[in-house]
């Protein structure tokens, strides 16, 4: 039987209690088990880095919720360690300093817990059938409203029959595929430097054109096209102005989107109603390790690629260092 995905919850004070109490809340709604540990970045950065290794070490599918307020040094700590993919949702709601890391520093930012709950689902989907089921009746729940809301008003029966996403078997050997979506091809720059960004860490990409505001019902099958897909997928939205391709992808999928729009700091795809889970990573380097750990536990060579990127710029750090060291002791 496989392990069943877990979500930690770090904080780095209990004094956020309400906020995570909140969190573990919205992942119960979707099945997904889920642990509260307080260790702050600030006082304790050698606990966290222990913390980071047990996780590490888990046999079971992890995501980390990093949440912590001001500075949020916690999540960028425990991102760049860390082997599985973590999301900072701080106590303080629109925390910019969650969203302006260096390369290496891969957490991406979800503002609201609902939308923690829903992305933790698309996360571990393929992992669990009782995941994938709660996830999508709540599809399907909000859909039936909006169509029950507007046949109300016209004075008309609602047609009914909508149904969710059907579970889809993913071999243990099945490739993991970043789906680069972009709404316009006018971004080609940007998606080329996302796709060899993920190509550093062994994982397959294709880019996908199609625009949410000129396409939607195309946009609609192609998400339903990946929602049937046995392959592991996590989908990269690429939309500059309002970025509404990011926010009705995640609405509709089985898997992770994650937003990283080719004019950097956008905040439309902050800012999307519960429902719409898309996280957001500004640039591209951090994207690809996102996706490489939220794929390291589906390949070896994700994992390998991942773990040598971790130790390859901790070593050129200890080695500057080193040289300072040396040219102060000859000085």
């Amino acid at each position: 039987m496989a392990a069943a995905p877990l979500v930690v919850i770090a904080a780095g004070s209990d004094s956020d209690m309400p906020h995570l109490d909140n969190l573990k809340k919205e992942l119960a709604k979707f099945k997904v088990e889920s642990e509260i540990r307080i260790c702050s970045a600030h006082k304790q950065p050698g606990r966290l880095e222990s913390v980071i290794a047990e996780y590490n070490k888990s046999t079971r599918p992890v995501m980390m919720v990093g949440c912590a307020g001001g500075t949020d040094a916690l999540s960028g700590t425990a991102s760049y360690s860390a082997t599985f993919p973590v999301v900072s949702c701080p106590p303080d709601g629109m925390n910019q300093t969650c969203l302006t890391n260096p390369p290496g520093s891969s957490n991406a930012f979800i503002c609201k817990p609902a939308n923690i709950g829903k992305f933790a689902a698309q996360m571990f989907a393929t992992h669990s059938k009782d995941i994938h089921a709660a996830l999508s009746a709540s599809i399907v729940e909000k859909i039936v409203k909006l169509e029950q809301a507007d046949a109300k008003l016209n004075g008309k029966t609602a047609a009914g029959g909508t149904t969710g996403p059907e579970f889809v078997e993913v071999a243990a050997d099945a490739k993991p595929l970043a789906v680069i979506a972009a709404g316009s091809d006018s971004d080609m720059p940007h998606l080329e430097t996302l796709k060899k960004e993920l190509a550093k860490f062994k994982i397959d990409a294709e880019i996908r054109i199609c625009s949410a505001h000129k396409q939607p019902g195309r946009l609609q099958s192609v998400i339903s096209e990946y929602n049937k897909s046995t392959r592991p997928v996590m989908l990269v939205g690429c939309a500059g102005g309002t970025d509404a391709l990011s926010g009705t992808a995640s609405y509709l999928s089985t898997f992770p989107v994650v937003s990283c729009p080719p004019d950097g700091m956008n905040q439309t795809c902050l800012t999307n109603p519960p429902g719409s889970s898309n996280a957001f990573i500004c640039k591209p380097a951090n994207v690809a390790k996102f996706a490489a750990q939220v794929f390291a536990r589906r390949s070896k060579d994700v994992a390998a690629a991942l773990e040598a990127s971790i130790a390859e710029k901790i070593t050129k750090l200890e080695q500057a260092d080193e040289q300072l060291r040396k040219k102060a002791r000859t000085a």
